[in-house]
């Protein structure tokens, strides 16, 4: 008698209670530095639910990459897609380290107003990022003592914020050149304004992907796991279905088809196959880091990655 009750009072609970025997899914908060393509995958993987069936509640929150640094730190936010700060930071033995790239080159191309045709023209001149520290700023740094002009005497550097905010100064004269990714950058080529080049092409070291604390790694590496493997199937989604990541672009980015079928195309070839940067990218983004921050030694990458959860 005593086991019949049991078995309908289980039969109960599964009939009228099935909520409270559901797990739901974990909240994740991502600080990301602007929407951008270079991370654009995890958008898809989180539109095509990919994440709800690792068990995973993930939101984007848009914030500057100093901010975004604090909160992660905080626990705030459980991660970032902003690379280039994290990666500095880590080096500097701050406890955060880079978990899976998504783009593992620069998607941002330096565009210069008429009249200005080449990176060595740019001495003298007003040239726009994002917001310093960000990887617009650095790779801007980057870029110019590649052409040997100093970034602090021989070119004003100006941060301006988001990349209609770069366009618009563009437009209006205000800088001479810009860093700018895409589609912004689709934009002003289609209103007259010159590529000097693609930066990609010319510093290939990893952008975006997903940066976390040392105590994150630690004490929830199942959930560090399912974030990466999630967005490893986004990535590869992303790739093989153009239409429907095109059309996802259009939306997400409100921008028409030809900007988006352009900017996908860009785009594309920067997304990673693996979740983790070539050797030559992880070189050469330890030899930024060590003339930005006058190291007598190269940095050890193992301060800035980690790649134990893209290799599982």
């Amino acid at each position: 008698m005593v086991r019949k009750s049991l078995v309908l009072s289980i039969a109960f609970l599964l009939l009228f209670a099935p909520f409270q025997l559901v797990a739901q899914p974990s909240k994740i908060h991502v600080s990301a530095p602007s929407k951008s393509l270079t991370w654009f995958p995890a958008h898809l993987t989180r539109e095509k639910g990919f994440y709800r069936a690792e068990g995973l509640d993930v939101d984007f929150v848009v914030m500057k990459p100093q901010v975004a640094l604090q909160a992660l730190i905080a626990g705030d936010v459980g991660y970032t897609t902003a690379l280039g700060s994290t990666m500095r930071a880590g080096v500097r033995g701050l406890p955060l380290r880079v978990v899976m790239t998504i783009a593992d080159k620069p998607l941002f191309a330096l565009m210069a107003r008429p009249g200005v045709n080449s990176v060595e023209e740019l001495k003298g001149k007003l040239v726009g990022i994002s917001s310093f520290g960000a990887s617009s700023d650095t790779l801007a740094r980057a870029v110019l003592r590649r052409y040997k002009l100093d970034p602090n005497r021989d070119v004003k550097i100006l941060a301006l914020g988001g990349g209609a905010n770069r366009v618009a100064a563009m437009k209006t004269g205000a800088v001479d050149a810009a860093l700018i990714e895409a589609p912004y950058n689709v934009m002003l080529e289609r209103e007259g304004f010159r590529k000097i080049l693609f930066v990609g092409d010319l510093i290939p070291s990893p952008l975006a992907g997903f940066g976390t604390t040392l105590e994150k790694i630690r004490k929830q590496p199942d959930e560090v796991q399912q974030l990466v493997r999630a967005t490893l199937r986004g990535i590869q989604y992303a790739k093989t279905n153009k239409q429907e990541s095109v059309r996802a672009i259009m939306k997400w980015a409100d921008m028409d088809q030809s900007f988006a079928e352009g900017s996908y195309e860009m785009a594309v070839t920067s997304w990673s196959n693996t979740g983790a940067a070539n050797p030559q990218g992880v070189q050469i983004a330890m030899e930024e880091i060590k003339i930005e921050q006058k190291l007598e030694t190269l940095p050890d990458s193992a301060k800035a990655f980690d790649w134990s959860f893209v290799q599982r």
